[in-house]
């Protein structure tokens, strides 16, 4: 019995105590601050908040001292001064900033490509081929392609090469590459000028260079998210060096563009251009991509591409028609990837 008796008496004593030991300060411009004091001189008190640590305020500054319960802390709310202006306290604790999230490492090849490229979205592929026995050759194909738009239109870089070596028969079968540029200057929302620069080599068809400077107007017959069709017309001047007589000659051209955007991962492009020789009327030359991608991952994918090159009139025995179909990885770069 008197053990409990000297336990109620101690509550009573401290009771009091730990009632106390939360304070409020008011100052003397009307705010508050609600914590525990842990030191006082004379000329200072020093209060340990909940939500800004420890505080120390001027005793000049201080209207009175109170004990208080103790509450979460409040939203901080700015005064405003007699200019209207809205200020916060001068004994407001400053916030502690939020941790900065983990940097994220790249590969330093990559980087310093898309630091290249700049604002440039497309891809690089390169396929390779061989085969050893009673049939050896070696194939490579390697292409470029990339785009950068613009609000006043856009420009089109593009490139593909293709190399075969028959070991058996000791002959190179084929050595060829072509591309080129193409840049648009809006003059509607759909309808836009351009001038385009096209080059060419095939040494099997004896076809030393050619080029092709162009220009004209084009129409977006379709422009959305998955779907895409341009429309080309206008004329072009043909330069080609080759194993007989070199020529110049001018050319009318027409063409298209379609893009189609299966889903996230599968897209499918197809291009074609039509050459019409306007010196002598039967001869034509027509140019005809398409390609296949699909992504593996942002950055890598495969693709299959089928590229045509036909021309009416060629050189010598050389044939009218050259096919290719080809395969391989590719890299996708820019800033949608």
């Amino acid at each position: 019995m008197i053990r409990i008796y000297t336990t109620l008496i101690w509550v009573l004593i401290l009771l009091p105590a730990l009632s106390f030991a939360t304070s409020e300060i008011t100052l003397k411009n009307g705010d508050r601050l609600s914590g525990k004091i842990v030191e006082e001189t004379d000329d200072a008190v020093v209060i340990e908040t909940i939500y800004a640590g420890k505080v120390k305020v001027v005793r000049s500054h201080i209207a009175k001292i109170a004990a208080t319960e103790l509450e979460a802390p409040k939203a901080d709310v700015p005064r405003e001064t007699g200019s209207g202006a809205t200020v916060k306290d001068p004994l407001e604790a400053e916030a502690v900033p939020p941790i900065a999230p983990p940097i994220k490492r790249r590969n330093p090849f990559v980087e310093g490509f898309d630091k290249i490229m700049g604002n440039w979205d497309g891809n690089a592929h390169l396929g390779f081929s061989y085969t050893a026995g009673n049939s050896n050759n070696i194939t490579m194909t390697s292409g470029l392609r990339a785009t950068r738009a613009n609000p006043k239109g856009g420009t089109i870089v593009y490139f593909r090469s293709l190399w075969n070596n028959a070991h058996s028969a000791g002959l190179t079968t084929q050595n060829a590459f072509w591309g080129g540029a193409r840049y648009d200057r809006n003059v509607t929302t759909k309808m836009f000028g351009f001038i385009s620069y096209d080059f060419e080599r095939d040494k099997p068809r004896r076809l030393d260079f050619r080029s092709v400077v162009g220009g004209g107007v084009g129409h977006r017959t379709i422009k959305k998210d998955r779907t895409e069709l341009e429309l080309l017309t206008g004329v072009a001047w043909n330069r080609t060096w080759q194993a007989g007589d070199d020529f110049d000659r001018a050319e009318g051209l027409a063409g298209l563009t379609f893009k189609q955007k299966l889903n996230s991962r599968l897209r499918v492009q197809n291009t074609f251009t039509y050459f019409q020789n306007f010196n002598v009327g039967p001869e034509y030359r027509l140019i005809f991509d398409s390609s296949i991608n699909v992504d593996v991952t942002p950055r890598i994918g495969v693709y299959l591409a089928v590229g045509d090159r036909f021309n009416n009139a060629p050189l010598g025995v050389a044939r009218k028609n050259d096919f290719l179909l080809t395969t391989g990885m590719r890299w996708n770069f820019g800033k949608k990837k």
